[in-house]
């Protein structure tokens, strides 16, 4: 399992990566077409395109694993936070089981999808015709890796409470102090 967990890891630290540099290159667009804007009455006419259709979706879907596994989701906790470790083990076993099917149903959809888009070369209509499979095939990148961190969690946390040993770590409590 643990060679596994490395892979993973390694996948979401390059998609972080990747997420913080499309975020770097959404504010260099952004300043650029302002300053054409305001200084040239020539924005870019496919900057407003360029960032919603990919970057920002990149931005989520390549960043949504990493994320998790940091434990920096939004949590709602006011239950999780009355219980022992042991009872933390359970309720993120629930939340795991839940969460597999959805996420394996997004995944799956999201690649169905994006072939299609690829496959029939679909693209946006407007001044620049967009392809379209590329901002469809980020999400199932980002959601299967979620997924995959999902599974690897769930048997992490089953094989916690079955050897009593700390096999994955435990969400951390947020009190009114900080972390636990």
């Amino acid at each position: 399992m643990a060679f596994l967990e490395r892979i993973i890891i390694w996948i979401e630290r390059v998609f972080d990566v990747v997420a913080a540099l499309l975020m770097i290159v959404i504010m260099l667009i952004v300043v650029l077409d302002v300053s054409l804007r305001y200084l040239l009455h020539a924005p870019l006419v496919w900057a407003y395109d360029m960032i919603g259709l990919y970057l920002m979706v990149g931005v989520f879907f390549l960043s949504v694993s990493g994320t998790y596994a940091a434990h920096k989701h939004i949590g709602l906790d006011i239950v999780v936070q009355h219980l022992g470790p042991r009872g933390r083990r359970y309720a993120e076993i629930f939340t795991s089981v839940v969460s597999i099917p959805l996420f394996f149903f997004i995944t799956k959809v999201g690649a169905e999808r994006a072939y299609i888009n690829f496959i029939h070369n679909d693209a946006t209509s407007g001044l620049v015709a967009w392809p379209t499979w590329i901002a469809s095939i980020l999400v199932p990148l980002g959601i299967g890796l979620l997924l995959l961190r999902l599974i690897f969690r769930l048997a992490g946390q089953i094989a916690s409470l079955a050897t009593g040993r700390d096999m994955v770590e435990n969400a951390p409590l947020i009190t009114s102090q900080g972390s636990e």
